[in-house]
């Protein structure tokens, strides 16, 4: 983790990506006192197509609207 302060930021901005790359981690101080910390973005993660899942799944009968209905007029 390397400690950087704002005005250093400022500066390294351009950098950042390569910093964060071999540190892994930063800490920014205001002062003296930590301010916050700078993590990586985690990589995005891959989402699997629902379209087996949905096919699987049982077709309403009528409309949502309908559906909507009859539970109000339930209650």
């Amino acid at each position: 983790m390397k400690i950087i302060n704002v005005r250093e930021l400022r500066s390294d901005i351009p950098r950042l990506r390569d910093i964060l790359a071999k540190e892994h981690e930063l800490l920014l101080v205001s002062n003296g006192e930590p301010v916050a910390r700078i993590l990586p973005a985690p990589k995005k993660r891959h989402v699997p197509s629902l379209a087996a899942h949905r096919s699987k799944m049982p077709t309403l009968e009528g409309s949502i609207a309908d559906l909507v209905r009859e539970d109000r007029d339930r209650r």
